[in-house]
């Protein structure tokens, strides 16, 4: 398969270059349902102490959902931007809200955001460092443009916490293995607190909480299962052998006592000096 080829994760890197739009922007929604979704995006959001008037920036901004989400925080009088590299996104973001007063949409490169220096209120980058070519980069643009007394937030997956509870840990072990080594970033999660303390911020802080995603379809949508396993035949010839019995096995589980695939999300943050 090619990477640009749908797959998840690779497939985020270059969303308009992909050949399934549709798959991308599918994961996207479905995981704005999952309650472990929800309760780490609102931790990330009251982390950057917003208040009416504001100025706030979503880096990586997707579907323009938590820019919608701020922009409830900030208003009247605030403004809420999200940024991303993908047209496609922007499209679908700008459909859904952009005729809300308050909310803009950017395409740039995170790498070089062509804003001022000191003139934005809050900012945060929400599972896109992963995929980006210098996670440090980005982090030192979202200090530049951070007014004095501003806050900043990341929130990362560690795919070495990734784990499919379902049956023979070989096989698992191996999809887990094969979708962290596809990934750009896959420990960025555990490195966040170092990198954002590495700008200098000050009343810095670190959570973490689980994205779960319990039974056989939801596992597969957010964490590409059956893609992956199909990447593990190829890379495996041993493991390939049993991949297919783990398939099945794997569906009969669903039926009985039901199949869950988690990660770690980390988040890190802190304060621009005044």
């Amino acid at each position: 398969m090619a990477e640009h080829d749908g797959y998840l994760a690779t497939g985020f890197r270059d969303v308009d270059g992909n050949s399934d739009f549709g798959k991308l922007e599918a994961c996207l929604r479905f995981m704005e349902g999952l309650s472990g979704f929800k309760a780490y995006k609102k931790v990330s959001i009251e982390k950057l102490r917003l208040k009416r008037g504001d100025t706030v920036v979503d880096l990586g901004c997707g579907l323009g959902f938590d820019v919608d989400r701020i922009a409830n925080i900030v208003s009247p009088g605030g403004a809420g931007i999200g940024i991303d590299n993908s047209e496609k996104l922007l499209d679908a973001a700008r459909t859904a809200f952009g005729d809300r007063k308050g909310v803009s949409f950017i395409r740039g490169d995170i790498h070089d955001l062509n804003l001022p220096d000191n003139s934005v209120d809050g900012i945060r980058v929400d599972r896109t460092l992963q995929h980006v070519q210098d996670p440090q980069k980005v982090i030192s643009e979202m200090v530049r443009v951070l007014k004095p007394g501003g806050w900043m937030v990341c929130a990362e997956p560690d795919w070495s916490t990734f784990v499919i509870d379902a049956g023979n840990n070989e096989v698992p072990d191996a999809i887990v293995r094969t979708w962290k080594s596809s990934c750009r970033n896959p420990w960025i999660g555990r490195q966040l607190l170092k990198r954002v303390r590495a700008e200098g911020l000050e009343n810095t802080w670190a959570d973490g909480r689980i994205l779960s995603a319990d039974g056989l379809k939801a596992a597969d949508t957010v964490f590409d299962i059956y893609a992956t396993a199909e990447k593990v035949k190829v890379k495996d010839k041993e493991i390939s052998q049993v991949l297919d019995a783990w398939i099945d096995e794997l569906q009969k589980s669903e039926e009985r006592e039901g199949v869950i695939a988690c990660v770690t999300i980390f988040l890190a943050g802190g304060q621009k000096c005044k």
